[in-house]
This record gives structure tokens, C-alpha cells and sequence, in this order.
């Protein structure tokens, strides 16, 4: 995570300065070495509010079920909020006190809410991973016996020994949190690649971000068109609507 967020500090500096070069909403009329200080330093700033609504909103989409198409541009027009009240005391140097009284707000916080959007979308498409529908929600073998014991995990998967049965896999931004018995785990990997090597592991992706083991589930409860999946250790997993068909063909509803 440490390395995935030096990552992303360093594109905010390389975007302010890119922004800095271009002058976007006026900030032209400044010389270049003003807005060479001033575009980093305010991505910089609006970075971690960004990226923790952005990390919310995710959480928020799996929890609730709300499209993350809708979860997301809502989180960057609160996140907007801050950061230009920020931009405002960093840019036009106005005192803390009449911030909310500076003449053309409105208008900044809409510039404050495209740069964000723009940057959010560059960041997306730059790191999230390819994939076909198939390989997102590849088709499971039909199965009719009812949860057993989990297997042991596969060696391929970078985990500490004695780590035991793995229950699921979570993604998490560029990471996948391994779920055991007691015990969880980071592991540096795209989703699609940790599946792919548990093999023929007895278990089914039901989300995007969830890959569950048979033997791993407590319970299954249906929710309208979807359904939520309880794992052994009390934590849930949505199920996408798509995959409620390979659910049913596995035995699991």
C-alpha cells in the first residue's frame, strides 16, 4: 500500500505540473514559476480527501449495492467542497474567516470538481486491470453437494506459512486481502491473477471485488434480485446480479 500511495503522490506532482505548464481556468495570467508551486501543491492537498471518498464510496457500492457509476461522482462533489475552500486560502490568499464570503466560490468549486473527476478517471484507467466479462465472473462447475471443509490454500499465493484454508478474496485497489480462518492477508496482485492461481479451488467470484469458497460460507441470503454471502468468520459478501444464475447452478441457493 505504502508503495501504490508514493506511486500516486508522484503523479499528483507530475499532473500539477502538467495543469502548471497549461494554465487551465485563468491561472495563465500567473507567471510560470507561481503556478508551478501552486498546481502541485494543491492536488497535493486535495489528495488524501480524494482518495479517502473515493475509498468510502467503493466500500459504500459493495455494502449497499449502489452502482459505483453513482457512488463515486458523489463522493468527488463532497470531497469538492473542502478542497476549495482550500484552493481559495492557497490560491487567492483569502483569511480563514471570509471564506465562505469570497466573491466567484460557485464557480471554483465547479473547476475544483473537473480536476478532480479528470484526475479520479486518468487514475482509474491507469491502474485498473483489463478484463473480459468472462474472465471477471468466469463460469463455475455445477456442484450440488452441500459447504465442506475449506481446503488448504494454494502454494502459488505469496502467503506465510501456516496461513491455512483460504475462505475468500477480497480486491482491494490493487491489492487482494486473503480471508482465512482467523486470519487475513495483503497480497500485491490483481484479482483475476489470485484466482487464477487457486486453480481448480472449489469456489465461485460473486462480485467484481469477492471470490468466495464453497467451504467458506455460513449462509446465503437472498435480497431481491441479488443476494449477500456469510462467510464463517461473520463478514459478508455481495453477490452480483449477473452471477445470481451461477449461484443457482452451483448449489448455493
Amino acid at each position: 500500500m505504502a508503495r501504490q500511495i508514493a506511486v500516486e503522490l508522484f503523479l499528483m506532482v507530475l499532473a500539477g505540473i502538467v495543469l502548471a505548464l497549461i494554465g487551465p481556468f485563468g491561472s495563465y495570467e500567473l507567471p510560470l514559476t507561481q503556478r508551478l508551486v501552486l498546481w502541485p501543491l494543491m492536488l497535493l492537498s486535495g489528495y488524501p480527501v480524494f482518495r479517502g471518498l473515493g475509498v468510502v464510496s467503493r466500500w459504500l457500492a459493495q455494502v449497499t449495492h449502489i452502482p459505483l457509476a453513482v457512488a463515486v461522482p458523489l463522493a468527488l462533489a463532497v470531497g469538492a467542497l473542502p478542497v476549495t475552500l482550500l484552493v481559495t486560502l492557497l490560491w487567492f490568499r483569502v483569511p480563514a474567516g471570509a471564506l465562505l464570503r469570497t466573491p466567484g466560490l460557485g464557480p471554483l468549486y465547479l473547476q475544483v470538481l473537473i480536476v478532480g473527476l479528470i484526475v479520479h478517471v486518468a487514475m482509474h484507467l491507469l491502474f485498473r486491470p483489463t478484463a473480459s466479462h468472462e474472465e471477471r465472473f468466469p463460469a463455475p462447475a455445477p456442484h450440488a453437494d452441500p459447504p465442506t471443509a475449506a481446503t488448504g490454500p494454494d502454494p502459488a499465493l505469496p502467503l506465510p506459512p501456516g496461513f491455512g484454508a483460504i475462505h475468500a478474496l477480497k480486491g482491494e485497489d490493487h491489492y487482494v486481502r486473503v480471508i482465512g480462518d482467523g486470519r487475513e492477508e495483503l497480497v500485491l496482485m490483481r484479482m483475476r491473477d489470485a484466482i487464477e492461481r487457486l486453480g481448480s479451488a472449489d469456489g465461485l467470484r460473486v462480485h467484481r471485488s469477492w471470490w468466495v469458497a464453497r467451504a467458506g460460507i455460513s449462509a446465503v441470503r437472498r435480497e431481491g434480485r441479488a443476494a449477500t454471502i456469510t462467510l464463517v468468520n461473520g463478514q459478508e459478501a455481495p453477490v452480483a446480479r449477473d452471477m445470481m444464475a451461477a449461484l443457482r447452478a452451483a448449489g448455493w441457493l
